[in-house]
């Protein structure tokens, strides 16, 4: 399943943009506990930099799978993305986690030799 996600990443146009405020961008997004949300037609995902990193990518992971797979419903959406992420090995993770991460705490984890990879 990390081909797939993988794929939806790089090849799909999509523009991962961290926020911290979710619902500026989506009003649909009312409640402050939103972690991320996809635009489909504008071919973006917002994430909530809010959260941890590690959130931010169960979070990207949940939002790539709504484009995967747009009947599945969000509980079914959020098992999967769980389990995805459990399921990941540290260069996956790094991998992901490059996306959902500021410049800052790029920089920050590569200094301290934090940074999965």
């Amino acid at each position: 399943m990390f081909s797939k996600l993988k794929k939806v990443l790089l090849h799909s146009g999509y523009q991962v943009i961290l926020t911290r405020n979710i619902s500026k961008h989506e009003p649909k997004a009312i409640a402050c506990g939103v972690k991320g949300y996809i635009l489909p037609d504008n071919l973006k995902i917002f994430i909530n930099k809010s959260f941890g990193v590690n959130d931010r990518v169960i979070t990207l992971i949940h939002e790539l799978l709504h484009e995967i797979h747009p009947s599945k419903s969000e509980y079914q959406i959020d098992k999967l993305s769980n389990k995805i992420f459990n399921d990941l090995n540290v260069s996956q993770l790094g991998f992901l986690q490059f996306f959902v991460m500021t410049p800052i705490e790029i920089h920050s984890m590569l200094k301290s030799n934090q940074l999965a990879y």
